[in-house]
């Protein structure tokens, strides 16, 4: 069951589809969860991750966040100020969080230095080793981890990867990947990728999911502390479809997503072919180390490599 209070816009929505919301928690054991939400369509990417993390059989509590000192453009900023809360003002109070997802950013284009709230997100990730249990860092949020976390840098590609790309399972033995294929099939829009000998040499890092063009797509490190997922497995079905139509109005050079429509021709319809995979990994991530009460929270001094 999914946390909503009954007066956001996404609750009739998410209620048509199937998605179990109430309007406060059924019980005390509710799982706290931050978004930190960097993506432009903000209530859209919300969206996503309340349909992934239905059905687990646990009670969720969302809370929103956002980097602090901004305004927005993609995103009324009413309803930033009607449903999001600063970054700085959750880490202030000083509560515990059983996880937390940084999402993606279409910041790939920018050094990583010259990004507005660089700075604060170096705070963000200090303080989820003392007040959340495990983080799981998406896309352009699992670059700027590694990034921060271990020196690893992005690599830019020849041409953008957009599409749904097959991964390979590695490691299989891990609850993170419990249940999935061996090929599991991952939705990717970006120009920037990995390189994954630079992953192996580090032995704090678990590489779970890799694949040989995008590079790894699934690693984690210090016992799921910290997951860094660098495709969409939460993705929408119409997602890369709206992309896809929004570079082909703006005359911004787009091929067809790869793997996306049925025979790569737009006019019939989608495979939705990655869904049920990704929903198995929400819902692992849940249960398995956002709702594990014997998981190590001690406060870890980690030396970040920026």
């Amino acid at each position: 069951m999914i946390y909503l209070p009954n007066n956001h816009p996404s609750v009739n929505r998410l209620k048509e589809k199937g998605v179990s919301i109430c309007d406060q928690p059924s019980s005390s054991s509710a799982l706290r969860i931050v978004i930190l939400n960097l993506m432009p369509q903000k209530q859209e990417a919300e969206e996503e991750y309340y349909e992934m993390m239905d059905g687990c059989g646990l009670d969720i509590e969302i809370v929103l966040a956002k980097m602090s000192g901004l305004t927005y453009k993609t995103t009324p900023q009413e309803y930033m100020d009607a449903y999001y809360t600063d970054i700085a003002d959750i880490m202030h109070e000083g509560s515990f969080y059983d996880g937390m997802i940084v999402t993606g950013a279409p910041l790939e284009h920018l050094d990583y230095t010259k990004v507005s709230y660089w700075e604060q997100l170096h705070d963000v990730y200090h303080w989820t080793f003392s007040h959340v249990r495990s983080t799981l860092n998406i896309c352009w949020g699992a670059f700027a981890a590694l990034r921060i976390f271990f020196g690893i840098d992005k690599h830019w590609t020849e041409h953008k990867l957009f599409g749904v790309y097959t991964h390979h399972l590695e490691n299989d033995e891990i609850q993170l990947v419990e249940a999935l294929p061996h090929e599991v099939n991952v939705p990717i829009s970006r120009h920037i990728t990995l390189c994954g000998s630079e992953l192996r040499r580090e032995p704090q890092l678990t590489i779970l999911i890799d694949q040989e063009e995008t590079g790894p797509e699934l690693a984690m490190a210090w016992n799921g502390r910290h997951i860094f997922a660098n495709g969409h497995m939460e993705y929408a079905e119409g997602r890369l479809k709206f992309e896809y139509e929004r570079d082909m109005a703006k005359g911004v050079p787009i091929g067809v997503p790869l793997n996306y429509f049925h025979e790569d021709n737009p006019n019939l319809g989608v495979n939705v072919s990655w869904q049920k995979a990704g929903r198995q990994f929400y819902h692992n991530w849940l249960r398995h180390y956002v709702g594990n009460m014997n998981m190590d929270i001690t406060p870890t001094d980690i030396e970040f490599k920026y």
